[in-house]
């Protein structure tokens, strides 16, 4: 039986993966700041990203379960929206000390701790479609998101020779209230366009896992986005954004 360790898997999407996990016989372990719902959940873990030393969570989690991790989906990040102008530098800097330094920090331990013993693993870091492109309202939410998603793919060319796999997954809106719960600045919050399951997210995400599925971008209408974006660049922006952009802030 595989050991997956789910940082963030508390609510949302992140207990949808633990749930999906284990309906499919990992052995699940979470780590993140709010105890996950589901019973069976060997060991949770209270963590604080801010310093953490990912490498001893790794070791304490193999010995006190006496099983070697072998899959690491990072899905914990928070959100904030709203006017630019108006975004608190601190919220911003807080956005990037979860969204980016923690997932990275967290994939650049699990690699070489990985590597050192040379074992083989995935890391999955959990994202969203706007790590891609851009969306108005959402400058330092998406710089964070790209920022890590470029940092996963310069990873993965690192570790890959040794059969270690870093990867992001990029869901767009998911029903969640992760959009409502966000900090917004000049705005009311925005439900968004919710497309996608969190439940059907989190099977793409498994199939990620196992190596059955390539496709990055989650969701019918993002994969559509992004066809759009290669085949006839900046039409989504006009058409859409613009517009959308327009009318919020009038």
């Amino acid at each position: 039986m595989k050991q997956a360790l789910v940082i963030g898997g508390g609510g949302g999407l992140g207990r949808a993966i633990v749930a999906r996990l284990l309906d499919r016989q990992f052995e699940v372990v979470v780590a993140g700041r709010s105890r996950p719902a589901d019973r069976r959940v060997s060991r949770s873990y209270a963590i604080d990203f801010s310093g953490l030393d990912w490498r001893s969570l790794y070791a304490t989690i193999e010995a006190d379960t006496r099983l070697p991790i072998e899959a690491l989906v990072f899905v914990a990040g928070i959100g904030g929206f709203g006017k630019t102008a108006l975004f608190p530098v601190e919220q911003a800097r807080t956005l990037f000390e979860i969204n980016f330094w923690a997932c990275t920090s967290a994939a650049a331990q699990i690699a070489e701790f990985w590597a050192s013993s040379g074992r083989r693993g995935t890391f999955i870091g959990v994202l969203s479609l706007a790590a891609r492109r851009p969306v108005p309202f959402e400058a330092y939410y998406s710089a964070s998101k790209a920022a890590a998603d470029r940092f996963l793919q310069c990873l993965d060319l690192e570790y890959g020779s040794k059969g270690i796999r870093i990867l992001s997954a990029l869901p767009g809106v998911l029903n969640t209230t992760f959009r409502e719960s966000a900090q917004w600045y000049g705005l009311s919050p925005s439900r968004g366009g919710r497309t996608t399951g969190v439940y059907s997210a989190a099977c793409a995400i498994e199939r990620m896992l196992k190596g059955t599925r390539t496709a990055r971008i989650i969701g019918w209408r993002e994969r559509l986005i992004d066809i759009a974006d290669r085949l006839a660049p900046g039409l989504y922006d006009q058409a859409v954004l613009r517009r959308r952009a327009a009318r919020l802030d009038g």
